[in-house]
């Protein structure tokens, strides 16, 4: 999972999977808690970080490979994000999304919120993010000799700066895309979500903690993530429960073309200046 220092409150501006694109780490019982010095011993595949327990890992795994495997699907998140005010207060905002997907290079979701209304549409070849309360709109092309989504995604992280947590799932690779930057993880223990028991894992890594519980079942699909942005003054959270998951999905041909709705206007897409620091690629709203 990318770890810049992008605030949960820029997080959401945008969308929610693109989650929201600008788009603490809970304690388990001391019943629950595995040992997690005799546990990370067990850890022995070659790209597995070191500190990260087998079992967290055979579930991540299973859960990645299952969504790498889907190949048109939705789902609904609910998702709520910490903000901090004038340095003292924090300040809960919330909203939902829906979310659909391709693959290899399709993805619409639609983010309605506390704090902005919006949508992105990709189409394969284009990204267009929509401000449905501005109705104003910008499109970018997709960098040509690069397919999918995996493409689509990185461009817009490298030259926008736009940081999209959710969208780890809809990588051709989920694993690579949670555990790249991981230091080290375990498994938590056997928790419900919704009223459905799930896996709950927990990961830390430079500047961030993040959870997952994934659904304990024969699709092994995420239902709630939780990233602590530890660096962050008062360490604000983003959490995304993941609902009503369609992995049969029969979506037309036309959903993912995007239309701008009457009377929008189209405005320039801005790349990130050339010299801004890396651990600053947070966006103004």
């Amino acid at each position: 999972m990318r770890a810049d220092k992008t605030t949960t409150r820029a997080v959401v501006a945008g969308l929610a999977l693109l989650a929201c694109i600008h788009l603490g780490h809970g304690a388990a019982s001391q019943a629950e808690q595995p040992a997690t010095t005799a546990s990370a011993q067990e850890a022995t595949s070659p790209d597995m970080a070191p500190a990260v327990e087998s079992r967290a890992d055979r579930v991540l795994r299973a859960m990645s490979e299952f969504l790498a495997g889907a190949k048109e699907y939705t789902f609904h998140a609910d998702v709520t994000y910490d903000a901090v005010v004038d340095e003292t207060q924090m300040i809960q905002y919330g909203g939902s999304a829906e979310v659909a997907v391709r693959r290899p290079g399709q993805l619409r979701a639609v983010y309605r919120g506390d704090e902005r209304r919006s949508s992105v549409v990709i189409d394969g070849r284009t990204a267009t993010i929509l401000d449905q309360e501005r109705n104003l709109y910008s499109v970018t092309e997709l960098p040509d000799g690069r397919e999918g989504l995996d493409a689509a995604m990185d461009h817009l992280f490298d030259t926008y700066g736009f940081s999209v947590p959710i969208a780890d799932f809809v990588y051709a690779d989920p694993y690579a895309a949670l555990t790249g930057f991981v230091d080290s993880g375990f498994y938590v223990g056997l928790h419900a979500v919704d009223g459905t028991p799930c896996h709950h894992l927990a990961f830390s890594q430079d500047s961030i903690d993040w959870q997952i519980w994934i659904e304990d079942a024969p699709r092994p699909v995420p239902r709630k993530l939780v990233i602590t942005y530890r660096d962050e003054p008062g360490a604000p959270q983003y959490t995304a429960r993941m609902s009503r998951w369609d992995l049969q999905a029969r979506l037309s041909s036309h959903y993912f073309d995007f239309e701008p709705p009457i009377g929008a206007d189209e405005i320039e897409f801005m790349p990130l200046p050339a010299d801004l620091p890396a651990d600053n690629t947070e966006i103004d709203q």
